[in-house]
């Protein structure tokens, strides 16, 4: 179903439709065969499913949708991928809105060879469209737009992770707080993630200590190293 069929086909008596549409990802890649495969090559699908305890069941998010790539992104190591179509939508009915409408939205991209590489997202940013009929026209409009930005999902305290790693995330940790400034109760920190890996941990770590930490957007990184300071996270007293 193209975006236009989302303005286009009626939707039925109470019901709403919602209209998710993609940017462009960025991910960093770790591939243990590049000679074997690369993610110019790669088949590539991206799995969403919704984050917290919503137990509403959308097909159109459950099948796995195709990704293209499109190059090098800005920040090093980093590389740009695109969805091959670009929006999905859905209706569901008005009573469920609101859990859509408030809930995040977890992703992963998946390697037709995930033993050989790996695919870390940094940044995904959608928008859910609530359309409903022109009371007057019967039109499908948009009544409203939701922004999201991704954010890795915490840890579910099912990921297995070794005694050095949690180890090094609690130094991580204590020296990112030391930094704080106490007149805003926060700073900009510098993690090593293993390329996205431990900071499911790191961000729930923090959490359980009353700390909240978030990655950097690739524009707010190269900001901040134009004034000199290599970050990648920010760490906030909540």
């Amino acid at each position: 179903m193209t975006n236009s069929d989302a303005f286009g086909v009626p939707i039925q008596e109470n019901y709403a439709r919602i209209l998710l549409r993609f940017f462009e990802i960025e991910c960093e890649v770790e591939n243990n065969a590049p000679d074997f495969v690369s993610p110019e090559t790669d088949e590539i699908s991206l799995q969403i499913e919704l984050s917290g305890n919503s137990k509403t069941i959308i097909p159109a998010l459950d099948k796995p949708h195709k990704i293209l790539f499109k190059g090098k992104a800005k920040k090093d190591a980093s590389f740009s991928f695109e969805i091959a179509e670009n929006s999905i939508w859905f209706d569901i009915p008005l009573d469920q809105v609101k859990d859509i409408w408030v809930t995040d939205l977890n992703f992963n991209l998946i390697s037709k060879t995930p033993k050989y590489i790996t695919y870390f997202i940094q940044k995904l940013d959608h928008q859910f469209e609530w359309l409903q009929p022109d009371l007057k026209t019967g039109e499908i409009k948009t009544m409203s737009i939701s922004k999201k930005k991704f954010s890795p999902k915490k840890s579910n305290g099912k990921d297995s992770y070794t005694s050095v790693e949690i180890l090094r995330c609690v130094d991580m940790i204590s020296r990112a707080i030391k930094k704080i400034d106490l007149r805003i109760n926060g700073a900009y920190v510098k993690f090593n993630t293993d390329k996205g890996r431990l900071e499911p941990l790191i961000i729930s770590m923090g959490e359980k200590l009353g700390y909240k930490i978030e990655a950097l957007t690739s524009e707010e990184i190269v900001s901040l190293e134009v004034s000199g300071q290599s970050v990648s996270h920010s760490i906030f007293l909540v």
